[in-house]
């Protein structure tokens, strides 16, 4: 089978998938809005369950293109933020909600497969924001002992705030004007958690960092070109 056909087999496929959930997606009707034969795609596909799979991979490899890092100088405040925002976006779209929901959906998914997916979520989630959490570092923002636990924090609090409240806590609630907002205090929860010298905050966000969200402004913006 040729590459493009088996392109638009995972085109539809993923679309029927993420539309109708594994079990209510027919292999038939992949290969109808395909325009190819059930047999054709059994053959590039020993199963259903491959099919998905190979949906969910392509998923990955898109995510890590668009989680790819612009190359940004200046302010590492302003860079933070950037990447905040970049990250906030990634988790509004279809294709990061789809990818974090299909394994939940499908429990016949392999636990290694789970696993991998999971891994190298996390490590495009790292290549976006750790180079300029190492920049706020350098300059003396941030505790250069707690870069990777700062990005856990960053993480945990735009993921809550954005997948987990905001797409399936409570969907009708959701407010696109909020995602500065969002990355914002993300930003400002990080740097105050990890202060220089190593002195981390209490609670599970560090008091510090609760009580500088309540008193001061977001850090400064670039202005956009």
């Amino acid at each position: 089978m040729q590459s493009q056909q088996v392109q638009q087999i995972l085109d539809v496929a993923g679309d029927l998938f993420f539309e109708l959930g594994f079990w209510n997606a027919k292999v038939s009707e992949i290969a109808a809005r395909s325009e190819i034969s059930t047999a054709s795609i059994y053959k590039a596909f020993e199963s259903k369950d491959a099919l998905f799979r190979a949906v969910l991979a392509r998923g990955i490899e898109k995510l890590k293109i668009l989680a790819k890092p612009p190359i940004e100088a200046g302010d590492p405040i302003n860079q933070l933020l950037q990447a905040s925002d970049r990250y906030h976006a990634l988790c509004e779209s279809a294709l990061f909600r789809d990818l974090i929901r299909a394994p939940i959906e499908h429990n016949n998914i392999p636990l290694t497969f789970r696993r991998s997916m999971c891994r190298q979520i996390r490590s495009a989630l790292e290549q976006l924001c750790m180079p300029p959490l190492q920049a706020c570092a350098e300059v003396g923002l941030l505790d250069r002992q707690q870069i990777k636990e700062a990005f856990r924090l960053l993480s945990a609090y735009i993921e809550h705030q954005t997948i987990w409240y905001g797409l399936l806590v409570s969907p009708a609630s959701k407010n696109s004007g909020a995602r500065e907002q969002i990355a914002d205090e993300a930003v400002r929860i990080t740097l105050s958690a990890y202060p220089p010298g190593g002195v981390v905050a209490s609670g599970p966000y560090g008091g510090a960092a609760q009580s500088v969200v309540a008193t001061q402004p977001p850090p400064p913006r670039a202005p956009e070109d």
